[in-house]
């Protein structure tokens, strides 16, 4: 029997078996780095994929809103010429010979109308060559200007005290010398208002008219003025009511000698 020799056997088997070891690490390897490649490679294609719809989503939105904006623009057209339509339809109530009726309906286009759209339908009015369009042109301009002192000369009979004290604090810095305040705060003394004065709001009249620049007064002011006395004395007010009479008193006698020189 022949023997065989081990040491050959071993030495060739491991010759040969070394190749194969090392073929099989290298291919591990490669398979490695082409699967990690290929991670990134997904991995950068998704971000670039999300970005792109991410950026679809962006600009239906964008559009979404535009289309939005457009139909409410639309919308508000269509309600401003509708307004618009309604405020003509008042035209033949303007050009009538009822006053009252007259103020009535130039109220109802006031309140009718922005600021922004009254000022041209106004303007408008006051070029027309009808004389009583041409008054109310000029009637309702002049009340859309007036607009801002109204609103404090009615604060001044507010239920809170803060806005009574802001608002004749405002007529006393920024109206001293404004007829047009003037007179809204003389009028609140007339019978259809005077009764739904609070007696801080009659105090606060006073005293903002006794603030008031003797120089811009008129004589037709100065006839309401006369008037305000009466109408308070015959309430035998108290003694702070009495005070603030009797500042109004003192500037209502400079407002008449004034107006006699």
């Amino acid at each position: 029997m022949v023997e065989k020799d081990t040491n050959y056997n071993s030495l060739y088997d491991k010759q040969n078996i070394k190749p194969k070891f090392f073929f099989s690490e290298q291919f591990s390897f490669w398979i490695g780095i082409i699967g990690s490649l290929e991670t990134i490679l997904l991995t950068i294609w998704n971000t670039h994929t999300k970005s792109q719809i991410d950026k679809r989503e962006d600009d239906l939105k964008a559009l979404e809103i535009k289309l939005k904006e457009r139909t409410t623009g639309v919308e508000e057209s269509k309600e401003r010429v509708d307004r618009y339509k309604w405020v003509l339809s008042f035209f033949p109530a303007l050009n009538g010979k009822d006053e009252e009726e007259r103020n009535f309906t130039l109220n109802l286009a006031r309140l009718a109308l922005t600021k922004d759209e009254a000022e041209p339908l106004f303007a408008g009015l006051q070029a027309s060559s009808d004389t009583a369009l041409r008054f109310l042109g000029q009637t309702g301009f002049t009340a859309i200007q007036n607009q801002p002192i109204a609103i404090l000369v009615s604060q001044m009979n507010a239920s809170t005290a803060n806005v009574r004290k802001s608002a004749v604090a405002a007529l006393v810095r920024d109206y001293g010398s404004s007829p047009q305040a003037i007179t809204l705060a003389l009028r609140i003394y007339e019978p259809d208002n005077f009764n739904n004065l609070s007696p801080s709001s009659i105090i606060n009249g006073l005293y903002y008219l006794s603030f008031t620049d003797p120089n811009s007064w008129d004589q037709q002011q100065l006839i309401l003025g006369k008037q305000v006395i009466s109408n308070v004395e015959a309430l035998k007010p108290g003694n702070q009511t009495r005070e603030a009479l009797n500042s109004f008193k003192a500037k209502l006698q400079k407002v008449e000698l004034n107006l006699q020189h």
